[in-house]
């Protein structure tokens, strides 16, 4: 078996075993509604999890402090990626804050792509919308966002350029290691069980 086609099995098989694991706790959640009290204690981990991105990213970026005060808003996520020869799946849990009107909206994204790499990552994603405009874009239809970037990291330094100039977009890993260049289409929702 050439080399090729041995990639090309573990990148299909790779990302079967990704999809299968992305539908399973999905199906569950949608039969199983949270109560009430875990809602409330999601909405809070989530916010801690805000909390503590912010406070990473402060640390390793000190001039991000002045923007995302002085933006419409921001959100912060907690993404776990997988990069497997060609194919890039993550997933992540975040919230979203209108500086104006200090309103906190729960989300949750996905990201299916491609490009080299190997290994698996953990990273704290702060968006930071210069204008309302692009914050209401970020959730637009009523809670669907969506955002097509090129990404690159590696090892403890990650990066990511938004195509956007009104939207800034700092991410600071969080455990992993990773070695990648991908492209594709993250999907940022609001998440229906925390509305």
């Amino acid at each position: 078996m050439s080399a090729i086609t041995r990639a090309g099995l573990l990148a299909l098989l790779a990302a079967g075993l990704l999809a299968v694991s992305q539908r399973a706790p999905a199906q569950s959640q949608e039969k199983q509604a949270m109560t009430s009290e875990q809602k409330e204690a999601e909405r809070r981990a989530r916010l801690k999890l805000a909390a503590d991105g912010l406070e990473r990213l402060y640390k390793v970026q000190p001039d991000a402090r002045q923007a995302v005060e002085k933006a419409s808003g921001y959100a912060v996520f907690d993404i776990s990626a997988i990069y497997a020869i060609l194919f890039v799946g993550q997933k992540g849990k975040g919230v979203l804050f209108d500086n104006t009107t200090k309103k906190a909206t729960f989300m949750v994204s996905s990201r299916a792509g491609t490009g080299p790499g190997v290994g698996k990552q953990r990273v704290y994603q702060i968006f930071v919308f210069k204008t309302k405009g692009a914050m209401d874009q970020f959730i637009l239809a009523g809670g669907t966002g969506g955002d097509v970037s090129a990404s690159y990291s590696t090892g403890a330094d990650g990066m990511v350029r938004s195509f956007n100039p009104s939207v800034d977009i700092y991410q600071v890993p969080e455990s992993g290691v990773a070695v990648q260049a991908s492209w594709g289409g993250t999907l940022y929702s609001v998440d229906s069980q925390l509305r």
